[in-house]
């Protein structure tokens, strides 16, 4: 193990132990729960967040996403009022420890909290500690902007993106995901999910892209990779929680 290697290792344990990444913020409390604990209300109240997001929502989707995850990132305000949420699965793929988030919501009111990034990072940095020789990687689809920019803030290696091409073996290890995961759903040629029907989609509100971020290299880049997003297509990605994401995030949380 390299000296680097020993001392991001050891920042990583460390902010584990402490649970610095689990402090409030913003009056949203992040606690990682196995979707089993949920409770009736709880799934209730996650379901009415996502509906409001979401035209087209349909309630056997939603219980579809969460049945099939192992855990779920839930935020709680004050009042103990469920505001946001993020459903996890790991998934093992050619020696990787692949982190794959699906239905993700933060309540309006709440956006610019950083409660929920600190609650997945935490989560990352545990399946490396728990899994020291593979590699760990975040898988994520998304719809929506938002999502890709805490791709591209928080992840030094994450593909695909603006400024460079994707490496050959990153691509391989997503098009094996999205192929297992997806099926014919799984458009390699633009790197998409189009699925059969109707999909979900954000709501007008919430698909807005303002004027001053479509000049962002990154939102741009989304946009024109993405071009049917506000129909529901989905973009594929993947990022490595590797030493330069531990760096990097530990120095902006910390």
């Amino acid at each position: 193990m390299t000296s680097r290697q020993h001392t991001h290792r050891t920042v990583s344990r460390g902010l584990i132990r402490q649970r610095g990444f689990f402090r409030p913020g913003r009056g949203l409390t992040p606690r990682v729960r196995q979707v089993a604990s949920l409770t009736g209300a709880e799934r209730e109240a996650m379901w009415t967040l996502y509906a409001a997001a979401y035209d087209g929502a349909r309630r056997a989707d939603f219980e579809k996403d969460l049945s099939e995850k192992h855990h779920v990132i839930v935020l709680k305000d004050a009042e103990r009022r469920v505001q946001g949420f993020s459903t996890l699965l790991v998934l093992e793929e050619a020696g990787a420890r692949v982190v794959f988030s699906g239905d993700t919501i933060v309540a309006p009111g709440f956006w610019g909290q950083t409660a929920l990034q600190r609650a997945f990072i935490w989560y990352l940095m545990a399946q490396r500690l728990k899994h020291p020789g593979a590699e760990v990687f975040w898988f994520l689809i998304t719809k929506g902007y938002r999502t890709y920019l805490l791709l591209s803030r928080y992840f030094p290696n994450h593909f695909p993106r603006h400024d460079a091409p994707t490496p050959p073996d990153v691509a391989a290890l997503l098009d094996a995901l999205c192929r297992k995961k997806f099926g014919d759903a799984w458009r390699p040629e633009t790197g998409t999910l189009r699925f059969a029907g109707e999909a979900a989609r954000l709501t007008a509100e919430l698909a807005d892209v303002p004027a001053r971020l479509r000049e962002d290299p990154d939102v741009a880049f989304f946009l024109a990779r993405n071009p049917r997003w506000a129909a529901g297509e989905e973009l594929c990605c993947l990022a490595r929680a590797d030493d330069a994401f531990v760096e990097k995030t530990t120095r902006i949380f910390l």
